[in-house]
């Protein structure tokens, strides 16, 4: 037990350590990664994960000025202001000199945390004023006109890794990680500010700058210091890994081997693949699957859980006399467990959501595949998800194959049908930190 006056608590401030005169990051510039490097301590020093914050500012230009509001010029609503730049996250070990975790695709898993586990008034209140985050892209517009003229527009957010996100403090002096290295790769800027205007004659570019990376950290001495350098201690966390795959035909099959020992679950998003790469179309979005009518989950082949099948009752795309109530109920099965896998908790412990049949932003009703690629109008928060264990080790997938089989009959094959599916794994693993060294069990 530590003893409160051998505590001391700092803030920790840094700039990343590979900026430039102009402080500006972009893949524009030739410069798309952010780096920044926390430094190992004498003493036992643990980072309060869940205060990190990276703040700075994001600008949207068009032909070298401010995209003035006559543009038809849009970003992501869910993603926010720097989530929806980010390409991926990666965390290493000073120490160890290895990666602990990296979350790729990292624009694609925001949207599906935000809509699924937060609903309206989380959204356009307190997420807004961290990181710009909102319920739909035509609000996200006046982030891209650039509030401030050229300035851009403010952030201070959290980034959304399992390893910062694990409600656990996490020890980064010589007796522990020996410091951390926080990497953060831009995505290209054809896949940021999206729309007509955005693609034309002078492409939109979005730039980051003004980078500070904040986290309280608490450093220990005397016999609390003591205690914690002679004793073993456990660092447990669910690392994030992400797979891309496709699903073009109406019986579509994703089988993968994710290498992972300790899966907690699975959470996925779409999107048409007509999309993907295209400056016209949102690159985040969260597209309806459509007219699913069954997702099973299997293990080596074999459903897993037992008899996993879940049913779904969606019709035809864009019958509006479709719309009501019994929109939602036909996909209970299908949204219970998207929910559970997001929140690795039983459905009685989940709160908020935006995933509703009638909600006005982003309610499941029976739309189309590209509904909202082109940012004007009403999109979609959906998804499809299961738990495996949120107590005990998870399910080994180390060696086995975990796969998915969408029953979808709107799936033609074609390219206008045709859907990118981005999986997200959860993993528990363990940081081990004792005197003869550390370790990381996956």
């Amino acid at each position: 037990m530590s003893n409160l006056a051998e505590i001391e608590r700092h803030n920790l401030q840094l700039n990343p350590v590979n900026s430039i005169s102009s402080g500006v990051y972009s893949s524009n510039s030739g410069l798309p990664l952010i780096k920044f490097d926390i430094s190992s301590t004498e003493m036992p020093t643990s980072l309060d994960l869940s205060q990190l914050r990276i703040s700075g500012k994001v600008t949207y230009t068009s032909g070298g000025a401010a995209v003035t509001a006559t543009n038809a010029c849009f970003r992501d609503g869910f993603s926010g202001d720097i989530s929806n730049c980010i390409e991926h996250v990666t965390i290493s070990s000073k120490k160890l000199n290895s990666v602990l975790e990296r979350v790729t695709n990292y624009s694609r898993m925001i949207p599906t945390i935000m809509s699924g586990q937060h609903d309206s008034n989380d959204i356009n209140c307190q997420l807004w004023n961290e990181a710009g985050h909102c319920t739909n892209n035509f609000l996200a517009r006046n982030v891209v006109v650039a509030q401030e003229g050229a300035k851009g527009k403010t952030f201070c957010s959290p980034l959304y890794c399992g390893m910062l996100n694990s409600d656990r403090d996490l020890d980064i002096s010589q007796f522990g990680t020996g410091g951390l290295t926080i990497e953060i790769l831009l995505k290209p800027n054809v896949s940021c500010a999206f729309g007509a205007d955005a693609a034309g004659a002078n492409p939109v570019l979005c730039e980051v700058s003004d980078l500070l990376l904040t986290v309280p950290s608490y450093r220990a001495t005397g016999q609390s210091a003591e205690a914690m350098i002679a004793g073993d201690r456990v660092f447990n966390f669910n690392s994030i890994t992400s797979i891309f795959q496709t699903l073009n035909s109406s019986a579509s099959v994703v089988a993968v081997t994710p290498g992972l020992q300790n899966v907690s679950s699975v959470f996925m998003n779409a999107i048409n693949t007509q999309d993907l790469g295209n400056q016209l179309r949102n690159s985040a979005r969260l597209s309806n699957l459509g007219e699913l009518r069954e997702v099973r989950f299997s293990k080596n082949g074999v459903l897993h859980p037992n008899q996993y099948r879940l049913f779904s009752d969606v019709q035809a795309n864009n019958v509006v006399s479709a719309l009501n109530a019994q929109t939602l109920k036909g996909r209970e099965m299908v949204v219970k467990n998207y929910f559970e896998a997001l929140s690795t908790n039983p459905i009685g412990q989940f709160e908020k959501t935006m995933v509703a049949y009638n909600n006005f932003e982003s309610g499941i009703k029976n739309r189309s595949q590209t509904q909202n690629n082109g940012g004007s109008s009403l999109g979609t928060a959906s998804g499809v998800g299961v738990l495996f264990d949120a107590y005990g080790n998870g399910e080994d997938f180390s060696n086995q194959v975990f796969s998915v089989e969408f029953d979808n009959s709107t799936l033609t094959g074609t390219a206008a049908t045709t859907l990118g599916l981005y999986m997200f794994f959860l993993n528990k693993q363990s940081l081990i930190m004792s005197p003869q060294g550390v370790s990381v069990n996956k």
